[in-house]
């Protein structure tokens, strides 16, 4: 069931909502939430979503044995490691088994076995909420909860269940012990969803047109400004799809009581490779920063020469393992792995020295770059769009915008380039100030509303790109 759906939109979470209205007690809209996440999670995984109840009960258990090995006096660094390992197995199995591009006994096996395997719908993410969790509960940053429903609620929450932002129990604890909703929350949830919705259904799906065009053809084969225009079209998308999807999660936890962190910064405006780390995905990276950087930089303090920069390496090329065991994954987290380690030895400084517009400029090319390592699987076809990009390719003449029927969608492009800017959040926050203006601006959410439904009653949204991490 995905956020832009019909059936979402107008059945599922209409329902939730006022059921979840109904009654103001914590444990009943704990129940009601809970239902409607199990609910959601079955409507696109009838068979993992026993996974997903085996984890829960499992990091439950997990999570109290650990306190108390902890209050009686014992280290718990064993079983903390052992419940992470058994977290961590299914995502690593189906994973590899999904998109390893190589031949293992196991794997093998199980491919045999489960002809029909795919990866499941958010795996990813619920196992990463358990980890955080047990993980805190070990180094005494929470306790762990008794609560079966409140855990379970934590994991399997669904506006994040899928795509994240990934967060913290301590973060979530508050308002699952007291979920408290009033008007004002349900308006500015429903805002914000509605703008997440227009960004994925009006402006990612359609560039997707224009990038899966181009990158579908043979590098050699276009003119650079083809290559551009596909290369340009695949930024935005990926952008307007997953902080679209953000949009929406938080505009709907927003509506149930909840506050989920923010998920993206204006990445495209970065000034340094690590910059945009800091601004793309900013969950995810949080986690691996407190997850895994961390506890090496400390595991590691008495290696003198390039720890930081070794530690940086690792977390990268775990985050090109994250998005897929494949040969443009693994190289796409190597690079944008090597590039911060020049920064923070040397190159970094040297960047600081620049004016600010070739900083963002620098960003923005190694950027683009990597989204190419990104978009393309097959490694063999990285030189010929290089090539095409920097005008070295040999285009038939067949293979123009004009040809491919994707001119049309240049406007929709230079809306997403100034989406993706600071711009349209400054004119929305100075209209929101005013009250004329503000009720101008929920007319024309309104309006986009009814566009996006337009869209989605004709069946030409699109699955989000991130679905399938």
């Amino acid at each position: 069931m995905l956020f832009p759906s019909l059936v979402f939109l107008f059945i599922f979470f209409p329902i939730v909502l006022i059921l979840y209205n109904l009654n103001r007690s914590a444990a009943y809209r704990n129940v009601i939430l809970l239902l409607a996440s199990l609910v959601f999670y079955t409507w696109g995984e009838p068979v993992y979503v026993f996974l997903l109840l085996l984890l829960i009960l499992y990091n439950w258990a997990a999570g109290r044995w650990i306190d108390k090995k902890n209050a009686a006096g014992g280290d718990a660094g064993l079983l903390t490691g052992i419940s992470i390992a058994v977290n961590l197995l299914p995502l690593v199995l189906l994973k590899a088994a999904t998109t390893a591009q190589f031949n293992l006994p196991l794997l093998n096996a199980l491919r045999t076995q489960f002809p029909n395997l795919r990866f499941p719908l958010g795996i990813s993410f619920f196992t990463f909420s358990a980890i955080s969790y047990l993980v805190d509960v070990n180094r005494g940053e929470i306790e762990a909860e008794t609560n079966l429903l409140r855990l379970a609620n934590y994991m399997a929450f669904f506006p994040k269940l899928l795509q994240g932002p990934i967060t913290r129990f301590k973060d979530m604890q508050t308002d699952l012990a007291s979920p408290r909703t009033n008007l004002d929350d349900i308006a500015d949830g429903l805002r914000r969803f509605i703008i997440g919705l227009t960004k994925k259904v009006l402006i990612a799906d359609n560039l997707a047109v224009v990038a899966d065009k181009v990158f579908g053809l043979q590098g050699s084969d276009m003119a650079a400004g083809l290559a551009w225009y596909g290369l340009l079209a695949f930024a935005v998308q990926i952008y307007m799809d997953f902080s679209g999807y953000t949009d929406m999660a938080i505009g709907l936890a927003r509506m149930l009581g909840f506050k989920l962190p923010e998920n993206f910064n204006f990445p495209y405006l970065s000034r340094s490779i690590a910059d945009f780390w800091r601004r793309w995905h900013m969950s995810l990276m949080n986690f691996f920063r407190t997850y895994i950087f961390m506890p090496l930089e400390i595991a590691r303090r008495k290696l003198k020469h390039f720890r930081q920069q070794s530690n940086l390496l690792i977390v990268f090329l775990v985050t090109g393992f994250w998005h897929g065991i494949t040969p443009n994954f693994i190289l796409w987290g190597l690079y944008f792995g090597l590039i911060s380690v020049l920064e923070s030895s040397f190159l970094g400084r040297w960047l600081k020295k620049l004016p600010v517009f070739l900083q963002r400029v620098y960003a923005l090319l190694l950027i683009l770059i990597g989204w190419v390592f990104f978009k393309i699987e097959d490694v063999a076809n990285w030189g010929p769009f290089f090539k095409a990009l920097v005008g070295a390719g040999q285009p038939s003449g067949l293979n123009t915008a004009r040809t491919l029927n994707i001119l049309m969608y240049f406007p929709l492009l230079l809306l997403g380039i100034i989406a993706s800017t600071p711009l349209f959040k400054e004119i929305y926050d100075r209209m929101r100030k005013n009250k004329v203006t503000s009720l101008v601006l929920d007319a024309l959410l309104v309006g986009v509303f009814l566009l996006c439904t337009a869209v989605t009653v004709s069946g030409s949204y699109q699955a989000f790109l991130y679905s399938e991490f």
